[in-house]
């Protein structure tokens, strides 16, 4: 899992104070104990907290990881699964558009903040138009504890299984090229416990290499057959109710029928 830099922690500030440094060391510390090494970061915000650092008499610490915790830029493969989504809504934080925050909140993980008065929360409330919500944050080592094991006891935790018959699953697919080979497939994929049902299909996506195209928040995640010449694909509908049981239903979905 990436963490997420929240880029308002280091807006309109010239300086960073040794407490924050120290905050930064002692969280990244513990962060390697439950094997996260990555905080993406924009390139212009790398540069402006690691021209910061350098300005402190005893910052070899910090040097000493900066490059292998601070990666540019935001975008990495999961975010670009999240584009579309992210550009549906506007995200503000106190009346500033907040990019990290927001694709932290997306992806179902944490932003990173450097440590002061205004960001010492392990919790940011922020909008997503107009609807307040609220994402995970870290500054400070405690704030590590408080979210690292208790997202590992919801990974840990059962996932909720489909109680509709196999036989009373709904496979809903457009009258198009494929349609043969989709429904022969679907056949297959709807023995799955997880899966409630079939929603659609995709346009054709021939380029595309990867069977998971996209996993969405409300329990939908789009398939592709890579096998096939014209990328056939479609969407269905599981029983995850949060972004992280269903990306954890994707990789068992993945493990079973990802394969021709």
């Amino acid at each position: 899992m990436d963490l997420f830099f929240n880029e308002l922690s280091l807006k309109n500030e010239t300086g960073i104070h040794q407490d924050s440094i120290n905050a930064m060391v002692m969280v990244y510390k513990e962060l390697l104990k439950y094997h996260i090494t990555t905080c993406r970061i924009a390139p212009k915000d790398n540069t402006k907290l690691f021209q910061m650092i350098c300005a402190l008499p005893d910052s070899v610490n910090v040097k000493n990881f900066y490059f292998s915790f601070f990666r540019s830029p935001y975008e990495s493969e999961t975010v670009e699964e999240k584009q579309d989504d992210y550009y549906t809504y506007n995200w503000t934080c106190h009346g500033k558009e907040c990019i990290g925050i927001a694709l932290a909140f997306l992806l179902d993980s944490i932003c990173f903040s450097i440590y002061s008065q205004n960001w010492n929360s392990p919790f940011i409330d922020f909008f997503q138009n107009e609807t307040s919500v609220c994402v995970r944050n870290i500054s400070i080592k405690e704030h590590v504890d408080i979210h690292l094991s208790q997202m590992q006891t919801q990974t840990g935790a059962e996932l909720p299984e489909c109680d509709i018959p196999v036989s009373d699953k709904k496979i809903v697919l457009r009258k198009d090229h494929g349609m043969d080979v989709l429904e022969a497939f679907c056949k297959r994929l709807i023995h799955s416990p997880y899966l409630i049902g079939v929603v659609n299909s995709l346009p054709y996506n021939p380029h595309e290499r990867k069977f998971i195209r996209k996993v969405r928040e409300n329990g939908l995640i789009e398939i592709v057959l890579p096998w096939t010449d014209e990328g056939y694909g479609i969407v269905v509908k599981t029983t995850g109710r949060t972004i992280r049981e269903t990306k954890r239903i994707s990789e068992i979905i993945t493990e079973e029928f990802g394969y021709l």
